[in-house]
């Protein structure tokens, strides 16, 4: 049975495109142009996710969403805007929102298959679902083998564009995947952090590598899915929204930057969480100049 999918924005035309595209896609799709349009349609049929513009007259996307969820808990949502999803960061963590979609110029139906895709079917680990070139994997057992990955990865990448934004995402996020992730150590306590020893076989730390003609990708994964979607966008947003003195909220945080830093370096900042088995970070970058937009918001806690 396919997947039914109920579109919403006040674009007709945006409707029209993206309906088309997911119906190619095997979806079966139901347009609406307004929030109360689209509680009515919920009102009187089921649907699997329901995908809704952000900025419309009258009832907005996160209070259609927030609606949506109470009355139909077990439908799947996700927002789209064209707007920086930096401006929203808060309302998506008020709203436990952790999937907004961005339109890009040209349109990357691609990324927005995947994550529909994603989203309908919890499919979301392993890096072969974003970028379609061979992958090649590392294990990193010990602290003196965190560097020597990381430099391995870079050798790898030909681009000094790219090589500098892996090398600050990959640093922050490898290292919160084997202090924070395998050994549960406290980001803001760091002078008592464990370097001696080897992580045991069940919590070695694994990072891949691929790339395709239109990408870079890495991905880095725990084995332990100790982080939450509520701590990652708790961090964005304090990291992100702004006090009446210009300043992040969080500028006197003595830890949770790394997740932000990450975001802020790179194109494509995706993080999957299963609790209590693994936590997947997926790191990409487009080639330059080939889609104008802002960056999603991609967290999967599946």
């Amino acid at each position: 049975m396919k997947a039914r999918i109920l579109l919403v924005d006040d674009e007709i035309d945006f409707l029209d495109v993206v309906g088309e595209f997911l119906e190619d896609e095997g979806y079966e799709v139901m347009p609406a142009t307004s929030g109360d349009a689209a509680l009515t349609i919920l009102a009187r049929d089921d649907f699997d996710l329901l995908l809704s513009d952000i900025n419309m007259p009258g009832m907005k996307g996160f209070e259609l969403l927030a609606e949506a969820g109470d009355r139909y808990p077990n439908l799947k949502r996700a927002l789209i805007t064209a707007y920086d999803v930096r401006d929203y960061m808060n309302m998506a963590r008020d709203y436990d929102i952790g999937n907004i979609i961005t339109k890009t110029t040209p349109f990357n139906f691609e990324e927005l298959g995947l994550l529909v895709h994603n989203i309908l079917t919890g499919d979301v680990f392993g890096l072969e679902h974003y970028v379609r070139g061979e992958i090649q994997t590392k294990y990193i057992d010990r602290v003196d083998r965190i560097e020597s990955t990381i430099d391995y990865v870079i050798d790898q990448i030909a681009d000094d564009y790219h090589k500098r934004k892996f090398r600050l995402a990959l640093g922050e996020i490898v290292i919160n995947a084997f202090f924070y992730g395998a050994r549960r150590e406290r980001g803001d306590q760091k002078h008592t952090w464990c370097l001696e020893g080897e992580l045991a076989p069940d919590e070695h730390i694994m990072v891949s590598w691929a790339r395709d003609p239109e990408k870079l990708g890495v991905a880095v994964r725990d084995q332990k899915g100790r982080l939450t979607k509520k701590e990652v966008l708790y961090w964005l947003e304090r990291n992100t929204t702004k006090r009446p003195d210009g300043l992040a909220k969080g500028i006197l945080d003595e830890h949770g930057k790394g997740l932000y830093i990450t975001r802020e370096a790179i194109d494509r900042f995706i993080v999957n969480i299963e609790s209590g088995r693994r936590t997947e970070v997926v790191i990409l970058n487009y080639r330059k100049g080939l889609y104008d937009g802002h960056q999603p918001l991609w967290i999967h806690e599946v």
